[in-house]
């Protein structure tokens, strides 16, 4: 093909693309309006933006696992790391509890975690001060 003609043909396509989007539809032509959020209705498309109501940022999600963990039984401190969709927790637990009660404790807390915050993948370990 010439290049002299392929502009034209590359116009032309654009129009017939163009046109067959702006159609009427039973003869009336509805516009349909942006939410009025002030970015032309991108929250309601876009999940990350931060005026959206499913907006969260890491701190949201590690305040939400600190208070989680909070609820396990013997946790005297602990350490979360999140990384993109990996969480991974640290719990430190007194050093008079037994295998089996330490096996429980990371248990609990990787189940309570996995129920919490469903989109992370977590890793519990437990280690005894």
């Amino acid at each position: 093909m010439r290049p002299k003609f392929a502009l034209p043909l590359l116009l032309g396509a654009a129009l017939a693309v163009t046109g067959a989007a702006c159609q009427k539809q039973d003869g009336v032509t509805k516009a349909k309006s942006y939410s009025r959020d002030g970015l032309l209705g991108m929250t309601e498309v876009n999940p990350n933006m931060p005026m959206s109501p499913t907006y969260h940022t890491y701190m949201d999600d590690a305040r939400v696992m600190k208070a989680t963990v909070a609820q396990v039984a013997h946790v005297t401190d602990s350490t979360i790391i999140i990384n993109g969709p990996n969480a991974t927790v640290n719990l430190k637990v007194p050093a008079g509890l037994s295998d089996e009660e330490t096996a429980r404790i990371e248990q609990d807390a990787r189940d309570k975690l996995s129920k919490a915050m469903p989109r992370y993948t977590v890793k519990v370990s437990v280690s005894r001060k």
